[in-house]
C-alpha cells in the first residue's frame, strides 16, 4: 500500500487547452459539469457544495481548479487524489477520482510488560493523537504513536528496547494495525555525578534531587531509579537549583546534563541488586558568588504591620541571602492574608544587587492587599439527601462575615470528617470573587455515599467465634445527620443486642447527645499458652459474662479541632461457667458484697459509671484517614457516689496519628499509628473484678496472638491443715504445705498496646497493610484483686511485663453493604513467651505462644 498521497495533476493539459480560449476574447470557455469519482464514504454532493469551489456555469479557471485539488487534500480522507479534464459539449468536464483511505479495524498490542494498555490509550488521550479503531488510517498518526511508545519504554526503564507497526489489510477497505514491543533489558540509574565548581559535596547534591534517584532499595519501590530526560532536567532546574540559592548561590550556573549507559557493578544482595545496564548521569555546574543580605524591608503592608512581619523571615542582616526562604516566607504571609479576607494579595519584589557592598542584595517587598472581601454565599451542590443545615453547621466559615481561606479549609475538613460524603477534595471547592462588590460566593460540590445499610453476615472471627448477624444503621437518618444502629449477632464466642440513636447537634446547638441499649454476652477463653485446655487440647472456657445496660452521653466542641464530653453507664453484669482452677480467684473478688455466699453476686453485680472525655480530632476522613490525629483521653469513674458494687477509676489515652507517604509512594499510602494506654485502679475498700482487668492480644490489638491470651500468670496457693488445725509441715522443706492451682491468667492492672501500619490501596476496596503491632500488660497493686481468705495469689516470674510483638501482612476487601472490611491477616510473632515457667511451689510448665497465626476476620484495625 503506497504511504504517500500522489497527485496526477493534468495541469499542464488545462493550461495547454485555455491559451486558445484566452485568445478568444469574446468566447470564454465555462465548466460544463463536475464528476466525482471513487468516494464512498463521503457524500459527493458534500465534495462539491462544501469543499471545492469551482462551479458549474462559471468560467473554466486553472487556478482554482487546482486550489479545489489542494482544498480536497487539506480534508486528510483520501489517500490518493486524481483531476482529469476534458471537453465536453458546452464546455469543460472536470472529474475528481480519489481513493479514501483505509478505516482502522483493529489495533493491537505486543510485547508491552511494563506498561498497560490503558497507559498506552491515556498517553494518546494526552497528546490527542486521534488514532483509535474506525478512525482513518494516516502514517504519520502511526509514526507519533510509536514515539509516545517509545516514551512510555523510557519512563518504564526500557531505554535499550525497540518498537515497529504492522499494517494489515482487511478487505475491501479496513486495515489492523499491530504495534510490537520489544521492551529489552532494564536500565535504571547506576550513577549522579557533578562537575565543575560545586561547593556542595555530590552526595548533598544527589540528596537535593528529588524525582531522579540512583537505585537503591528504596528507589526501587518508589521509581525514582528511572530515567526520564524532561524529569532530569525539571529537578536539576527546580530542586538543585533551589539547594544553590537556599546558600546565597544567585548566579548559579546548571549546565546541560550528559548520560550515557554503561555495564557496571551491580552489587551482591538478591533482588536489591543494580541493573546490568545502567545510566551514568553527569550535571556540569558552576556555583558563582554567594552572596549576603543587606537591607530587607516591606512596604505598603496595609492591615498587617511590617515591622512585626520582618522577623517572619528569619535571617538579618549579614546572613547567607536565603532566596528560598523569602520566597517561602511570602507564601506564608499571603496565607495570613487570605486569613482576613484579602484573597487578591500579592507582592512587587525588589531585589537589588547593593552598589557599595560586595556579593549582597537587597529585598523590599511592596505589599498589595487590594481589597477586603466578605462572604456572600456558601452553596453546596451535589446533597441531593443531606439537608443543607446539616453541613451549614459544620463551617466555621459564615456568610456576612469577612472571607477567612483558613476556615474555609478547617470547614471542608470537618465535613469529611462527618463521613458522610466521598473526600472532598481542593478541587471540590470554588471561590469566587466579585471584584465590583467585594464579595464571593463558595461553592462546595459534595458526592454523598450510601447513607443507610442493611447487612447479613456470618463467618469466623478471633473475637466472635463462629457468627451470624443481621445489622441497619445509618450514619444521616433522614438527612439529618443523626445516627441510628440496630445491631443482632449470635455467635459461639459472643452475642450482641444493640440499639443506639445519637443526634450531633441538640436543637440545632453544637451539645452532642445519644442513647445506647445493649445486651450481650461474651465467653472468655483461655488458651493452651496457660494449661487450660479440654481433653481434645482445644482453648478452654475461663468465664463467661452477660452484661445488660444502658448509656447516656452529651457532648460539645469546644474550638475546633477540641471537644469534650460525659457520659454515664448503668449496667447489670452477670458471670458463669467460672473454669475450675479460676474459682478461687474470681470468687475471692466478690466476698463482703451480698450477704450470703460470693456466687450470689454473680448474677446481679452493678456498675454505675460517670466517663468524662476530651477529644482532639484532625483527621481528614471518618474512615482510612489520611492524614491528622486524633487524640482522646477519658477517666471512667465507678461506685462511690455514683453507687454500685464496685468502685474503681480507669484513665484511658488513645492516639491515632496518619501521615501520607510522600518519600516513597508520592502521598498514595498511608503511615497510620495507634497508641493505647489505660490504667484501672479500685478506691475504698473495692477490688478491681476479674472481667474488668486488661487482657490484650488479638486481631484490633497484637494481631498474631488470640484474643486475649496476653496476660500476666498467676497462681493461688492454699496452706493445708491437718485434721487439729495444725499446719502440715512439708518433711522436704520443711515449711508449711500448700495446695497450688494451675496457671491461669490474672489479667493487669495497666496495659499498653501500639500498633504500626503501613496502607497500599490496591484497587478500589482492596487494600493492604504491612503492620507491627507491640503490647504488655502488668499487674501492679495485689490490693486490688480481692481477699481470698487463707489463700494468696502469686504473679509467675517473667510473665508479668513481658512484651510481646507480631509483625506481618493484612489483606483487606470492604464490601459497600457490609460497610466494613473483611480482613485475612499473616503474622508472625517475634515478641512471645517460648519456655518454661516456675511456680512458687517448683511446679514446671512449658509455654509455647505461637509463632505464626493466621486469622480471618471482620472489622477495622484503628
Amino acid at each position: 500500500m503506497s504511504k504517500a498521497v500522489s497527485f496526477g495533476i493534468c495541469l499542464l493539459g488545462i493550461l495547454l487547452s485555455t491559451i486558445p480560449a484566452m485568445a478568444q476574447s469574446n468566447n470564454a470557455v465555462i465548466v460544463e459539469r463536475i464528476d466525482i469519482r471513487g468516494s464512498r464514504r463521503i457524500p459527493e454532493d458534500t465534495i462539491r457544495s462544501q469543499i471545492i469551489q469551482t462551479r458549474p456555469g462559471e468560467p473554466f479557471e486553472a487556478s482554482r481548479v487546482e486550489f479545489d485539488l489542494r482544498a480536497i487534500h487539506r480534508q486528510n480522507y483520501f489517500e490518493n487524489i486524481v483531476v482529469e479534464e476534458r471537453d465536453g459539449d458546452i464546455g469543460k468536464i472536470i472529474t475528481f477520482i480519489v481513493s479514501e483511505k483505509p478505516l482502522i479495524r483493529a489495533i493491537e498490542y505486543a510485547g508491552n510488560k511494563s506498561f498497560s494498555e490503558s497507559d498506552i490509550l491515556d498517553a494518546f488521550k494526552e497528546k490527542k493523537l486521534g488514532l483509535t479503531v474506525d478512525s482513518q488510517y494516516d502514517p504519520s498518526k502511526v509514526k507519533m504513536a510509536e514515539r509516545l511508545l517509545r516514551d512510555l519504554m523510557i519512563q518504564s526503564g526500557k531505554p535499550l528496547g525497540s518498537i515497529h507497526s504492522e499494517v494489515g489489510d482487511i478487505p475491501p477497505y479496513h486495515v489492523r494495525l499491530r504495534f510490537v514491543v520489544d521492551e529489552g533489558d532494564n536500565v535504571r540509574i547506576g550513577t549522579i555525578n557533578f562537575t565543575g565548581d560545586k561547593v556542595f559535596k555530590d552526595s548533598e547534591l544527589r540528596g537535593a534531587l528529588q524525582l531522579n534517584k540512583e537505585r537503591s532499595v528504596f528507589t526501587m519501590f518508589k521509581g525514582t531509579d528511572r530515567y526520564h530526560r524532561e524529569k532530569l532536567e525539571y529537578d536539576i532546574e527546580t530542586n538543585v537549583k533551589s539547594l544553590y540559592q537556599q546558600h546565597g548561590y544567585m548566579d548559579v550556573q546548571l549546565g546541560y546534563p550528559v548520560t550515557r549507559i554503561f555495564e557496571g557493578p551491580r552489587g551482591i544482595i538478591p533482588f536489591l541488586r543494580k541493573t546490568k545496564h545502567q545510566f551514568y548521569v553527569e550535571v556540569p555546574i558552576e556555583a558563582g558568588e554567594q552572596y549576603r543580605l543587606g537591607a530587607l524591608e516591606l512596604k505598603e503592608c496595609g492591615v498587617l504591620n511590617c515591622e512585626a512581619l520582618v522577623p517572619a523571615f528569619g535571617m538579618k542582616e549579614g546572613d547567607i541571602f536565603n532566596f528560598k526562604g523569602v520566597r517561602d516566607t511570602m507564601e506564608e504571609i499571603k496565607k495570613a492574608y487570605g486569613n482576613l479576607g484579602y484573597i487578591n494579595f500579592s507582592y512587587l519584589p525588589d531585589m537589588q544587587r547593593d552598589p557599595e557592598k560586595k556579593n549582597t542584595y537587597n529585598v523590599t517587598m511592596t505589599m498589595q492587599p487590594d481589597k477586603m472581601f466578605f462572604v456572600n454565599r456558601i452553596n453546596f451542590l451535589g446533597n441531593t439527601k443531606t439537608r443543607d443545615k446539616v453541613m451549614r453547621r459544620e463551617f466555621s466559615l459564615e456568610e456576612g462575615r469577612a472571607f477567612n481561606s483558613r476556615a474555609l479549609e478547617m470547614s471542608v475538613l470537618a465535613l469529611n470528617q462527618l463521613g458522610y460524603f466521598e473526600p472532598i477534595e481542593e478541587k471540590d471547592y470554588n471561590v469566587k470573587p466579585n471584584e465590583q462588590t467585594g464579595m464571593v460566593d463558595v461553592d462546595i460540590t459534595v458526592k454523598e455515599k450510601s447513607q443507610q445499610s442493611i447487612s447479613f453476615s456470618g463467618g469466623i472471627s478471633g473475637l466472635s467465634g463462629s457468627f451470624i448477624g443481621a445489622n441497619y444503621s445509618t450514619n444521616n437518618f433522614l438527612g439529618r445527620g443523626e445516627t441510628i444502629d440496630v445491631s443482632i449477632m449470635g455467635g459461639t464466642r459472643q452475642t450482641n443486642y444493640l440499639v443506639s440513636f445519637q443526634e450531633p447537634h441538640l436543637l440545632d446547638t453544637r451539645w452532642n447527645t445519644g442513647v445506647q441499649f445493649f445486651n450481650t454476652r461474651y465467653r472468655y477463653d483461655t488458651y493452651t499458652t496457660y494449661g487450660l485446655t479440654d481433653y481434645e487440647g482445644n482453648a478452654s472456657e475461663l468465664f463467661t459474662q452477660r452484661t445488660t445496660g444502658v448509656t447516656l452521653n452529651l457532648s460539645r466542641r469546644i474550638r475546633w479541632p477540641w471537644s469534650a464530653g460525659i457520659s454515664y453507664t448503668y449496667q447489670r453484669i452477670g458471670v458463669s461457667s467460672i473454669a475450675p482452677g479460676f474459682e478461687n480467684f474470681a470468687l475471692g473478688q466478690f466476698v463482703g458484697f451480698t450477704s450470703g455466699d460470693a456466687n450470689d453476686a454473680l448474677s446481679g453485680i452493678i456498675r454505675s459509671e460517670i466517663t468524662p472525655t476530651v477529644q482532639y480530632n484532625t483527621t481528614n476522613a471518618y474512615y482510612n484517614a489520611t492524614a491528622g490525629t486524633n487524640l482522646f483521653v477519658s477517666t471512667a469513674i465507678a461506685g462511690g457516689i455514683f453507687g454500685g458494687d464496685f468502685s474503681m477509676f480507669r484513665p484511658s489515652l488513645g492516639v491515632r496519628h496518619f501521615i501520607a507517604d510522600k518519600w516513597i509512594s508520592n502521598g498514595r499510602n498511608v503511615f497510620a499509628f495507634n497508641l493505647q494506654l489505660q490504667y484501672v485502679q479500685s478506691y475504698g475498700r473495692s477490688v478491681v473484678p476479674f472481667f474488668d482487668r486488661f487482657f490484650i492480644g488479638g486481631e484490633d490489638t497484637i494481631r498474631g496472638f488470640d484474643i486475649r491470651s496476653i496476660s500476666p500468670i498467676a497462681v493461688t496457693s492454699t496452706p493445708q491443715f491437718d485434721f487439729y488445725g495444725n499446719p502440715i509441715i512439708d518433711p522436704k522443706t520443711g515449711l508449711p504445705q500448700t495446695l497450688e492451682s494451675s496457671p491461669f491468667a490474672v489479667g493487669g492492672d495497666s496495659m499498653g498496646v501500639f500498633n504500626f501500619e503501613y496502607r497500599i490501596p490496591i484497587a478500589g476496596p482492596l487494600m493492604m497493610a504491612g503492620f507491627y503491632d507491640i503490647g504488655v500488660t502488668r499487674a501492679m497493686r495485689k490490693s486490688s484483686m480481692g481477699d481470698f481468705g487463707g489463700s494468696s495469689v502469686n504473679i509467675v516470674d517473667g510473665t508479668n511485663s513481658k512484651l510481646r510483638g507480631s509483625t506481618g501482612v493484612e489483606i483487606q476487601f470492604t464490601l459497600p453493604v457490609v460497610n466494613a472490611p473483611f480482613r485475612l491477616i499473616f503474622a508472625y510473632n517475634p515478641q512471645r513467651l517460648s519456655g518454661s515457667i516456675t511456680t512458687p511451689n517448683g511446679a514446671v510448665y512449658t509455654l509455647n505462644e505461637p509463632k505464626r497465626d493466621i486469622k480471618f476476620t471482620v472489622g477495622r484495625s484503628f
